[in-house]
């Protein structure tokens, strides 16, 4: 019994070695900046980050928005709004590949 158990657990341990890296590398290389938007401009978004720090994230026309609030809101992020930024350094820049955010605002319930 306690042999069948090892060997199942040997089994599961070989295929979660196996698929953890391809589930990594699937996920991109860049880094991602997290916080709240404190300014807002036509090619730069400053954000305050989770531990205090404020960033500059230069954005590009190939920059993709994603608004994942449920209040509606358009495309466009605003001060205040919270974030979620895909970045990747360029010339000792971060830029901005894609930005995710929802507004602090309170939601209606349906």
């Amino acid at each position: 019994m306690l042999t069948n158990m090892v060997k199942q657990v040997g089994i599961l341990i070989l295929l979660m070695t196996a698929i953890l890296p391809g589930i990594a590398a699937a996920h991109g290389e860049g880094r991602h900046v997290f916080g709240t938007i404190t300014a807002l401009g036509t090619a730069e978004i400053q954000v305050l980050t989770v531990d205090g720090k404020t960033v500059s994230i230069h954005t590009v026309a190939e920059t993709k928005y994603r608004n994942k609030g449920r209040g509606g809101g358009g495309n466009v992020p605003k001060v205040g709004d919270r974030v979620a930024i895909d970045v990747r350094e360029k010339d000792g820049k971060l830029m901005a590949t894609e930005v995710q955010f929802s507004s602090l605002a309170k939601q209606r319930k349906p």
